[in-house]
C-alpha cells in the first residue's frame, strides 16, 4: 500500500534531524541511500550508508567542529551540496541541499547537471552555482524552493529548524 508522498518527505526530514542529533552530517545522501519501510512501517523513511558520514560536533565538548576547506568532493556528484564540490567542510544544512536535490530528482526524473561529463566535476559545480534556486524548482512546489532557500540561509554550525522544515511539507503533494 503506497503512502501519501508528503508524508515521505516529512521522513525524510525526520531522518535528517535524527542523524544530526547524534552529530553526525551524511555525506552521500542520494536517492539509492533512501529506502523506504514495508508493511506497516512503509511510511517510514531510512537513510542508509554512513561509510563517509562524519562527526560535526565533539559529543562531549558539544563544540562545532571547525570551518575547514581543501578537503575535495565528497559524495556523489550528481546529489552533492555546492559545498563539497567546493571541498568545504560540510555541515547540517549540505545534508539538506542534498535532499533538496533528491526530492527534485524524485519529482523531475533528473537534474539540470546530469548529463554533464563527471570526469570534470568543475562543469558540475558551475552547472549548480549558476542554477538559480528559483530556475531548479521551477513548475514544482514552491515548498522546495522555501526549503532550499532557507537551507542556504544558515551560517556553518547553525542547527536547522526541523520543524519549521516539516511543516513546509504539511499541506505540500510531495
Amino acid at each position: 500500500m503506497l503512502k501519501s508522498p508528503q508524508l515521505t518527505c516529512y521522513t525524510k526530514i525526520c531522518c535528517l534531524q535524527f542523524i544530526h542529533f547524534r552529530n553526525f552530517v551524511h555525506w552521500d545522501l542520494k536517492p539509492s541511500n533512501i529506502i523506504m519501510g514495508i508493511s506497516k512501517d512503509a511510511n517510514v523513511a531510512h537513510i542508509i550508508d554512513f561509510g563517509l558520514s562524519k562527526e560535526f560536533q565533539d559529543s562531549h565538548t558539544c563544540l562545532h567542529i571547525l570551518h575547514g576547506d581543501a578537503l575535495g568532493l565528497t559524495g556523489t556528484a550528481t546529489f552533492a551540496s555546492i559545498h563539497s564540490h567546493l571541498g568545504l567542510e560540510l555541515r547540517r544544512w549540505d545534508n539538506l541541499e542534498s535532499l533538496a536535490y533528491v526530492l527534485i530528482y524524485f519529482l523531475c526524473s533528473s537534474l539540470p547537471w546530469q548529463g554533464l561529463d563527471f570526469e570534470d566535476c568543475d562543469l558540475v559545480t558551475e552547472s549548480k552555482q549558476q542554477t538559480s534556486t528559483h530556475d531548479l524548482c521551477y513548475g514544482l512546489p514552491p515548498e522546495l524552493h522555501t526549503f532550499l532557500d532557507y537551507s542556504h540561509s544558515l551560517s556553518f554550525d547553525d542547527k536547522p529548524n526541523y520543524d519549521y522544515l516539516c511543516s513546509l511539507f504539511d499541506d505540500s503533494l510531495l
